[in-house]
């Protein structure tokens, strides 16, 4: 007998932002804290310390859920590890490069669009510019890769959004 999840009960998707100006990783918790409420976000100022982070989760067997976050939103130009080197790391490890990465940044040529798609980029965004067009962005943007899209892969193991 197939028998739903009652959603009440689920805990909430885990998006991840990794982006160098403190000032955007603000507005962007103000925007998940007041109109996004049913994601967990987790902020990393740089490449390094997500994939530090994300390589710190235990791998799950099979068949059981994962710690990894539903999406990682991340900033193209960072110092340090950048956002391509960053996408081609997550791309490159078996563990976590089913995690849909979307592309967020404020200036690129088409060259470093196309680099990011070749390096596996899920999706390439203009960061927004205002309060209510980055809340809609945003908003989009998760409700497609995390509350639709995520539903459509059966052959990756959903994560565990506790």
């Amino acid at each position: 007998m197939n028998k739903k999840a009652d959603v009440s009960t689920q805990p909430s998707p885990r998006v991840y932002i990794v982006d160098d100006t403190a000032d955007y990783r603000f507005l962007v918790q103000q925007i998940f804290d007041r109109f996004l409420t049913q994601y967990r976000v987790a902020f990393f100022a740089g490449g390094d310390a997500l994939l530090t982070h994300l390589r710190r989760i235990p791998t799950p067997s099979p068949g059981a859920d994962t710690a990894l976050p539903a999406l990682i939103l991340l900033d193209l130009h960072m110092p340090g590890l950048d956002g391509k080197q960053t996408l081609t790391q997550l791309k490159d490890d078996p563990a976590l490069k089913n995690i849909p990465v979307v592309i967020v940044t404020s200036s690129s040529s088409a060259e470093e669009i196309r680099a990011c798609y070749e390096a596996g980029a899920n999706s390439c965004l203009p960061k927004p510019v205002g309060i209510e067009a980055m809340q809609q962005l945003l908003g989009l943007t998760c409700h497609y890769w995390v509350d639709t899209n995520w539903q459509l892969q059966p052959a990756v193991s959903s994560p565990d959004f506790s």
